[in-house]
């Protein structure tokens, strides 16, 4: 990760924070690995190579008022952008910021609308287990300020991982993922919290979500207990 990169997260969530939506922001993928050291008391050392921030949004209805997401990243530099429906924001190739939302029931929609935002986001199912295990910490930026955040429990990141390694794409950060994977699950079997959590998640899955982690862990050597 570049110190620039860094500098560019800290901007963004600054004014997320001054348009009073953080609170309905949970920051997934690669980023959230970014924040959890302060979760462990081992020396968890996220190894960031991405220029990809996901923002998974998770309440579309929310807030009630306009805001004006994309008057305000531009004046910090980021550029919008539509591709395929989708809206994106492009710091030059710094950062690329997206939001997702959960995807429920039936439907093969999976662009929603965040109205008060006045972007369109993709839904996808494959994070609503996020959704139910939320973590909330305090950060301090790179600007000395801090900030209230949300990220996934450590332990329901790690599943969701080995969950959605099938159908990772492109097929090559497939075994980037399953690094992750390996080297959280390290930290997380030194706390008994963190065990206690990967507990709850695993009990909370369906029989078809325990078929793939069966298949996935078997595939690559993951014991989720020892």
């Amino acid at each position: 990760m570049l110190k620039v990169q860094e500098e560019y997260f800290w901007k963004m969530i600054d004014i997320l924070d001054e348009l009073k939506v953080l609170p309905n922001i949970m920051i997934i993928g690669s980023w959230a690995e970014y924040l959890f050291p302060v979760l462990f008391d081992s020396d968890f050392i996220p190894n960031i190579h991405t220029r990809d921030v996901d923002l998974f949004y998770r309440n579309i209805n929310l807030p009630n008022e306009k805001i004006f997401l994309i008057d305000k990243l531009k004046e910090i530099g980021f550029i919008y952008d539509e591709v395929d429906g989708v809206s994106k924001f492009y710091k030059e190739d710094i950062l690329e910021l997206e939001f997702l939302t959960r995807l429920l029931g039936s439907g093969n929609n999976n662009i929603l609308n965040i109205k008060s935002l006045g972007i369109k986001s993709e839904g996808l199912r494959v994070i609503n287990i996020l959704h139910n295990f939320p973590c909330e910490i305090t950060a301090k930026g790179t600007n000395g300020k801090s900030y209230l955040l949300t990220v996934p429990e450590p332990a329901v990141y790690v599943i969701q991982k080995i969950l959605t390694n099938p159908i990772r794409q492109p097929i090559t950060k497939r075994q980037k993922d399953i690094n992750s994977v390996k080297e959280l699950l390290y930290h997380i079997k030194k706390s008994e919290h963190h065990m206690k959590k990967l507990k709850d998640v695993y009990d909370s899955l369906s029989k078809k979500q325990l078929k793939i982690l069966e298949t996935v862990c078997k595939e690559n050597n993951i014991n989720l207990y020892e």
